[in-house]
C-alpha cells in the first residue's frame, strides 16, 4: 500500500478524528490557559518594549497552533458542516483574528466540559493541565494586583510565576508574598487547589498500579 493510500484510509477512518481530539486535549488546554497571562499582560500590564514583543509572538504562536488544529480536525471530520455546527466558536476564534481576546474563554469552555463529564476524563494528564491552568490564572490575577500595590513584593509575571509554583507545591519559601486582599485569597485558592490536584494524581497512580496487578 502506497503512503498516500495509507492517509487516504487514515482520513476516511470514522475514529480518526477522535484519536486526534485524544491527542490533542492537553496541548490545547495548556494553550488555552497561556493565553491568560499573555492577553492580560498586553492590555493591563506595564510591559518593556521586548516583553510586548515576546508576548505579541507567543499570543501569534498560540493562535497559529489553534488554526494549524483545527484546520486538520475540520479535514478529518466526516461530515464537514456539523463540525463547524458543534465547533463554531473555535472556528469564529481562528478565522477573526480581531477578536482573539476571546480565546481566553476557551479555558472555561474546557474546565465547564470536562466537569461534566467528571471522573471519566480525570486523568492524570487532565489534572496536570488543570494544575498548569490554576498556576497560571494565580499569577496573572496576582501580577495584575499586586504589581503597582504599596510594599508589594511581587512586581512581575516572572516573579509571580515563581510564586505561584511554590504556593501550589505548598512549599511557600516566604521570598515572594502577595499583599493585596485578592492577593491572599488567591494564595489560599492556589494552596487548597495544590493539595487536591496533588491529591488527585496520587490516586489515580495508586489506582493504576491497583488495576494492572
Amino acid at each position: 500500500m502506497t503512503p498516500i493510500n495509507k492517509i487516504s484510509l487514515f482520513v476516511k477512518s470514522p475514529d480518526s478524528l477522535q484519536k486526534v481530539e485524544r491527542v490533542t486535549e492537553m496541548p490545547l488546554m495548556v494553550m488555552s490557559f497561556g493565553m491568560i497571562p499573555i492577553l492580560t499582560g498586553l492590555y493591563l500590564w506595564d510591559l518593556s518594549p521586548a516583553e510586548e514583543r515576546l508576548y505579541t509572538v507567543l499570543e501569534i504562536g498560540i493562535w497559529v497552533c489553534f488554526a494549524v488544529i483545527f484546520a486538520f480536525k475540520f479535514i478529518l471530520a466526516p461530515s464537514k458542516r456539523a463540525y463547524l455546527r458543534h465547533n463554531w466558536l473555535d472556528a469564529l476564534l481562528v478565522i477573526l483574528p480581531v477578536i482573539r481576546p476571546l480565546r481566553i474563554i476557551r479555558a472555561f469552555v474546557w474546565l465547564a466540559r470536562d466537569v461534566s463529564r467528571m471522573n471519566r476524563l480525570v486523568t492524570i494528564e487532565s489534572l496536570v493541565s488543570y494544575g498548569i491552568g490554576i498556576i497560571l490564572v494565580a499569577a496573572t490575577i496576582v501580577t495584575t494586583v499586586e504589581q503597582n500595590a504599596p510594599d508589594a513584593r511581587i512586581h512581575s509575571f516572572p516573579d509571580a510565576l515563581y510564586w505561584s509554583l511554590v504556593t501550589v507545591s505548598t512549599v511557600g519559601y516566604g521570598d515572594f508574598y502577595p499583599v493585596t486582599v485578592i492577593g491572599k485569597v488567591v494564595a489560599v485558592t492556589l494552596m487548597l487547589s495544590g493539595i487536591g490536584i496533588f491529591g488527585g494524581i496520587v490516586a489515580k497512580i495508586v489506582a493504576a498500579f491497583d488495576s494492572s496487578e
